[in-house]
C-alpha cells in the first residue's frame, strides 16, 4: 500500500513514518495489509492534464478606423441612388459600394452577424419617382453568419432612385439587438450624397448611438464636394463613427484597408478573449473535478475501512493495530490533499503563463 498517495509529496511518507514509530515490524505488516484492503483506487486518474490555447493572431498590415471593440453584429446600408452610377477611378461608384462590402464582411470574424439593405433603390431618381424611391427601403440579406447569402446579395443592388439615409439608418437600428455594450454593434453606410427625402439623418443616427442598440455610425461617402461631405460627417460624429470621403481608386483602396485592418484587430481581441476564457474555464473544470475525484476517494476509504472496524468491535474482535492503520490511511489522505493542492497551484500556473504568452502576442501584433 503507498500510503503516499501513489508517488505523492514526501509529507505522506513522513505522516506514515510517524503513524509506524515504535510499531514493530510484524504490526507494521499487519496495518498495512489491513489498510490495503480499503484503497482500492490509484488517485492518478484525479490529476488530469489540461491542454492550453495559444491562439493565432494576424500580424498588423495597416492603420484601421473601424470598430473601437469587438463587432457582434453589423449592418451594411448601401445607397441606392441614382448617382450612384457615376465614376471613379473608371468604376461606378456602385461597383466600388458592392466590392467594398463583400470584402469587408467576408473579413470579419466568422462569429459576427451581418446584414444589408439599400435604401432608394425604389422608383426613379425623376420627381415622379421621387415619393416611391423615399420610402423604398429594402432588405436584401437578414441578420445571419451566411457570408455567402450576403455576397449574393450584393448583386442586386442598383443606382435607381433618390437617398432616404435617415429611413436607411431607421431600418438598420430595427435589425439590431439592445445592447450594453457601445460599439459593439455597427452600420457602415456606403453614399454617394446627403439626405435627399426630408428625413434628419442627423438625429437619427444620434439615436442610434445613444439609444438601447448603442450601435456606431460609419459613413463611407463617394466623390462628394465639401458641402455634401460635411453633411454626411455630422451624421457619423453624431453616430459615434468615422467619416471617410473617397475621390480616387485610391482612396478606396486605402479605406477598405483601413477597414479590414479594424477587422483583423477585432478578430484578433476575439480570439484573444476566447482563448483566456476558455482556458480559465478548463483550468477551473479539472482543478473541481480534481477536489472532487480526490474527495470521493478519501470519504469512500474512510466509510469502508471505518465500516469494517466497527462491525469487528460488535462482534468483539477489535484490531490490536487498530490506531496504527488508522493513522496509516489518515497519512495516504494527508498525501492526497498536498498532492491535490500542489496540482491546482501548477494547473494556475500554467494558465496565468499561457494568458501572459498570450497577452504578448496580442500587444506585438496591436
Amino acid at each position: 500500500m503507498a500510503v503516499s498517495g501513489c508517488g505523492g509529496p514526501q509529507n505522506g511518507t513522513k505522516d506514515a513514518a510517524a503513524a509506524l514509530e515504535n510499531v514493530n515490524a510484524g504490526e507494521a505488516a499487519q496495518a498495512r495489509a489491513y489498510v490495503g484492503r480499503f484503497v482500492t483506487e490509484n488517485p492518478d486518474r484525479c490529476f488530469q492534464e489540461v491542454g492550453l490555447d495559444r491562439p493565432e493572431l494576424e500580424p498588423r498590415k495597416s492603420d484601421g478606423i473601424g470598430p473601437r471593440v469587438p463587432p457582434v453584429r453589423v449592418v451594411v446600408a448601401i445607397d441606392g441612388s441614382g448617382s450612384m452610377a457615376g465614376r471613379i477611378g473608371g468604376q461606378t461608384k456602385l461597383a466600388l459600394a458592392r466590392e467594398a462590402a463583400t470584402r469587408f464582411v467576408d473579413g470579419l470574424p466568422s462569429s459576427v452577424e451581418a446584414s444589408l439593405l439599400v435604401f432608394g433603390q425604389q422608383g426613379d431618381n425623376s420627381a415622379a419617382g421621387k415619393a416611391r424611391s423615399c420610402a423604398g427601403v429594402d432588405l436584401l440579406a437578414p441578420m445571419s453568419n451566411d457570408r455567402t447569402q450576403l455576397g449574393a446579395a450584393v448583386s442586386r443592388i442598383r443606382a435607381v432612385g433618390w437617398t432616404p439615409l435617415a429611413a436607411g439608418l431607421a431600418r438598420a437600428e430595427a435589425l439590431l439587438a439592445r445592447s450594453s455594450t457601445a460599439g459593439e454593434q455597427v452600420i457602415y453606410v456606403v453614399s454617394d450624397g446627403e439626405e435627399t427625402c426630408g428625413g434628419d439623418p442627423v438625429a437619427t443616427a444620434r439615436r442610434i448611438n445613444s439609444g438601447k442598440t448603442r450601435a456606431v455610425v460609419n459613413i463611407i461617402g463617394f466623390g462628394l464636394p465639401s458641402s455634401e461631405a460635411a453633411a454626411l460627417k455630422a451624421v457619423s460624429d453624431a453616430g459615434g463613427g468615422s467619416f471617410v470621403n473617397v475621390n480616387s481608386r485610391a482612396d478606396y483602396d486605402e479605406t477598405l484597408a483601413r477597414l479590414r485592418e479594424a477587422n483583423r484587430q477585432s478578430g484578433n481581441v476575439l480570439r484573444r478573449s476566447n482563448a483566456v476564457s476558455g482556458n480559465i474555464l478548463r483550468t477551473s473544470n479539472a482543478t473541481s473535478g480534481a477536489v472532487l475525484c480526490v474527495n470521493n476517494i478519501i470519504s469512500g476509504e474512510t466509510l469502508r475501512m471505518s465500516n469494517d472496524l466497527s462491525a469487528r468491535a460488535l462482534q468483539g474482535t477489535a484490531l490490536p493495530f487498530r490506531h496504527t492503520a488508522e493513522a496509516l490511511l489518515k497519512a495516504r489522505h494527508n498525501a492526497l490533499q498536498v498532492r491535490l493542492k500542489r496540482y491546482r497551484e501548477r494547473l494556475q500556473g500554467n494558465e496565468s503563463h499561457a494568458r501572459e504568452t498570450i497577452d504578448a502576442a496580442a500587444e506585438a501584433v496591436r
